[in-house]
């Protein structure tokens, strides 16, 4: 009629778990390493600069658009709320 107690973890049980789970966390850092620093490609300094300055005059033409968007809509809503009063 009883329920059975549960044992608790033995100290090899939690010992062994740990130790694959250190083993796991070094090999993703081992593969995480070698992503970054071998595999991967990193852009020249020309590169970098050239697709900083593509981002900087997009940004500012998206800008321009939005500011005039903006400005002109504004003006628009004050011209046509002065022909209703």
């Amino acid at each position: 009629m009883g329920s059975t107690p549960t044992r608790p973890a033995t100290p090899q049980k939690i010992s062994n778990t740990m130790i694959k789970l250190l083993g796991r966390l070094r090999a993703f850092w081992n593969e995480t390493l070698n992503e970054v620093f071998v595999k991967a490609t990193w852009p020249s300094l020309k590169e970098l600069v050239d697709s900083t300055f593509v981002v900087i005059v997009a940004v500012a033409l998206l800008g321009a658009v939005v500011f005039l968007c903006d400005f002109s809509l504004s003006n628009f809503v004050q011209f046509a709320t002065k022909l209703v009063r």
